[in-house]
């Protein structure tokens, strides 16, 4: 195989398909960068960059892979790690909780980016299609794969960040709610405010006091009642069942 001429035949096969998004690194062009436009459902249009390397004896084994975020091709306001000036929770410190959820709900998708930990997790996939295509030229597979695989990752991401945004707006709103609601009251709840309440307001004096002066000292009615029956029964105890034997044989005397 001459691997020279099966990597010419390549470079000129993926000019012709990325007539703008292909770049050489070196003058041998053995070394090159692909743009990979990506298709996700934020305003802001996301980029990644695939480096190639050939190596000396490609296609036979793997070319040499690097990912790298690529530059906004407008202004080039996001950095090489994906960073967005337009999204920095540094220029909103003075904004309250309530704003700033409502923007990063309408603007979830504008918060996405591709992390070191992203790209690392793109390289093994596109090293594991190179091991499967060795022996033909894979670049523009590569790419392919690229894309498909990124776009996936925007979404996986993007559907985390809502999931996460909804638990905490269902916190806050739990929060909210609990400052209306108060504490549940149960029977033992009342049951213990109550007697605590009535020991600090000293109810118990209080209504002692009340019934003294209601009744100048004097037992009640069910209060005389109630003593009553008991100095009956003390009574009868006291006269040792005499009165009681004597009723007995009367009423024995009569029957006879």
């Amino acid at each position: 195989m001459d691997f020279k001429e099966e990597q010419t035949q390549e470079i000129e096969i993926l000019q012709s398909i990325y007539p703008d998004e292909l770049t050489f690194l070196n003058d041998s062009q053995t070394q090159f960068q692909i743009r990979v436009n990506l298709d996700t459902e934020s305003e802001r249009k996301h980029a990644l960059n695939l480096v190639v390397k050939y190596p000396a004896t490609y296609p036979e084994v793997i070319p040499e892979l690097h990912i790298e975020v690529a530059e906004d091709e407008e202004d080039g306001e996001y950095d090489n790690e994906g960073g967005s000036n337009d999204y920095d929770d540094d220029d909103d410190e003075d904004e309250d909780e309530e704003a700033k959820q409502t923007r990063l709900a309408l603007n979830m998708a504008e918060t996405i980016e591709y992390e070191r930990s992203d790209l690392s997790k793109l390289l093994s996939k596109l090293n594991e299609e190179a091991e499967i295509g060795i022996g033909m030229p894979s670049v523009f597979t590569l790419v392919t794969v690229l894309k498909d695989e990124a776009e996936s990752l925007f979404n996986e991401k993007l559907a985390i960040k809502n999931k996460e945004f909804e638990r905490r707006r269902n916190e806050l709103e739990r929060i909210e709610q609990q400052k209306f609601q108060g504490t549940k009251v149960t029977r033992e709840s009342y049951n213990e405010w109550r007697l605590k309440f009535r020991q600090e307001m000293k109810f118990e004096e209080k209504d002692r006091l009340k019934m003294q002066q209601m009744h100048g000292g004097r037992l009640t009615g069910k209060q005389i009642f109630e003593r009553g029956l008991a100095g009956t029964e003390d009574e009868d105890e006291g006269n040792g069942g005499v009165e009681g034997d004597e009723l007995a044989e009367g009423v024995k005397g009569l029957s006879v």
